[in-house]
């Protein structure tokens, strides 16, 4: 049974892990140079952040998005040609008959074919995120806000969550292809299905798995970063942090969509005598009580969301397994 469920398999294993592989064999030969390179741009720039930082991340952008949409894959690949096809395509082509009437219980022979292609799936994930995790450390850190470690995609692509994704996306693929029991409908299902949940979860569920954070802070000089239409762009000063909402607040503490004309002069000043403008500006905002309401999660809750997260998704990759051993009938 287990040579048989191998053979089957061997083929689209075979070529995942061959590109798992020499991902992870080209970030383990470039990876030292980065991070020599980061402990000189420390040396140069200093821990917080910087603007020198924009040069070492704007050179490897491209890898960087492109090793985040490689990992963001994995799972919907394994869902999708991995756990879908593997029973719905033995129900296709009638070869489950073949193995039942070999005295092979039925439930013995789901649980070889879970196994071995689940352990495999688990496997390729985690052979795909370490070293991508490992290799953009350097990245994450000196990151623009938006595409650091905290940020949705990217946090899908980053630490142990990964794994969960992967066991709840085989099983999906599994339980679709033992209820339809055609493979191309399964894997559709499966694909929409796994979209669904990756949007969903960082969407609605993931800002709510802990309280956020919410600090209201003066407008200064120092952390107004422009104006757009009229509205103060402000710098909420939380490097590493995801920003659930930033934006301006009355007196009241009602959020502020349009300020008053006078704002713009409270914008970086272009020459240096423009300061003295700009401060009375400020001034005039701090009176009128204007200040700035930012709604985050701080950088160091970054592992509790990971097993938070990874907690959800093997849940309900196992209740999708279960799932499966109740639809088929021992006899």
């Amino acid at each position: 049974m287990i040579w048989l469920t191998w053979r089957q398999f061997r083929a689209s294993a075979l070529a995942v892990f061959g590109v798992v592989g020499a991902v992870a064999a080209a970030l383990a030969s470039t990876g030292p140079k980065l991070y020599r390179e980061y402990a000189d741009l420390m040396d140069l720039c200093g821990r917080p952040p910087s603007e020198c930082y924009d040069d070492f991340f704007f050179s490897r952008v491209g890898v960087h998005s492109g090793l985040i949409l490689f990992v963001v894959a994995l799972p919907v690949v394994v869902g999708v040609f991995w756990g879908a096809p593997l029973i719905s395509r033995e129900f296709e082509t009638g070869t489950q008959d073949l193995v039942w009437q070999q005295s092979v219980p039925r439930r013995r022979w789901l649980a070889v074919k879970l196994g071995i292609t689940g352990l495999a799936a688990i496997g390729a994930a985690a052979l795909a995120v370490f070293p991508v995790s490992w290799w953009s450390r350097p990245l994450d850190v000196t990151a623009i806000l938006g595409l650091d470690r905290m940020s949705p995609i990217v946090f899908d692509a980053r630490g142990y969550v990964v794994l969960g994704h992967t066991a709840f996306a085989f099983a999906l693929g599994a339980a679709a292809g033992l209820l339809i029991r055609r493979a191309v409908p399964a894997m559709a299902v499966t694909f929409a299905v796994f979209v669904a949940a990756q949007i969903v979860m960082p969407a609605m569920i993931r800002p709510h798995l802990v309280t956020p954070v919410r600090a209201e802070t003066v407008v200064t000089a120092r952390n107004v970063s422009g104006i757009d239409a009229s509205v103060l762009l402000v710098d909420a000063g939380q490097p590493g942090a995801w920003i659930l909402s930033n934006e301006m607040v009355d007196s009241a503490g009602h959020t502020v969509s349009t300020m008053p004309g006078w704002v713009t002069e409270c914008d970086t000043p272009e020459a240096p005598e423009g300061e003295i403008v700009q401060q009375r500006c400020l001034e005039r905002l701090a009176a009128e009580g204007y200040r700035q309401a930012v709604t985050y999660h701080p950088a160091e809750r970054f592992w509790l969301f990971q097993a938070y997260e990874t907690a959800i998704f093997g849940v309900l990759g196992v209740l999708l397994i279960g799932f499966c051993f109740l639809r088929i009938r021992p006899h």
